[in-house]
């Protein structure tokens, strides 16, 4: 994988060398997005990405209108989750992408949580800290962890 150091050993031989290609492409993507969105602001709304059956990734429109002024964090993961099911069948794979807080490590961080229709799952951490002044951000290393599927599970 190009530009981000994560390897995700736990797929093995599950998924194919496609699969394999297809998760790092939207990893990469993901990361990428994250770090835009946390250059314009503090934090960011979770974000759903898919990469459709052409291979072209895109960002779900996601539909508030019924969640209130100010909803919180779990009725958008919810609310993105019910999207990324509405789009799984002209969908190869997805992600979730959210700010998180990791305690032990008393860190902010990027959580990327990955789904491929092959059967592979996984979620990404990403910390990182802001510089207290400046719009400077530092990134630790991203860690990976084979999760269960939510979506082709």
């Amino acid at each position: 994988m190009s530009g981000y150091d994560v390897h995700m050993e736990s797929w093995g031989d599950a998924v194919d060398e496609a699969a394999r290609a297809d998760l790092d492409r939207l990893l990469e993507t993901s990361i990428r997005l994250a770090r835009t969105r946390l250059t314009e602001a503090a934090h960011f709304d979770p974000i759903a990405i898919v990469m459709t059956d052409d291979g072209r990734i895109l960002e779900i429109e996601q539909d508030r209108s019924g969640l209130g002024k100010h909803p919180d964090i779990e009725s958008l993961i919810r609310t993105a989750m019910s999207h990324l099911r509405q789009v799984r069948d002209q969908a190869r794979s997805v992600a979730l992408i959210m700010n998180t807080r990791l305690q032990q490590e008393r860190s902010d961080a990027v959580e990327i949580r990955l789904e491929h229709r092959a059967g592979a799952a996984a979620t990404v951490f990403e910390p990182y800290k802001k510089a207290t002044f400046g719009a400077r951000i530092e990134y630790g290393t991203p860690r990976a962890f084979a999760s269960r599927p939510l979506l082709w599970g």
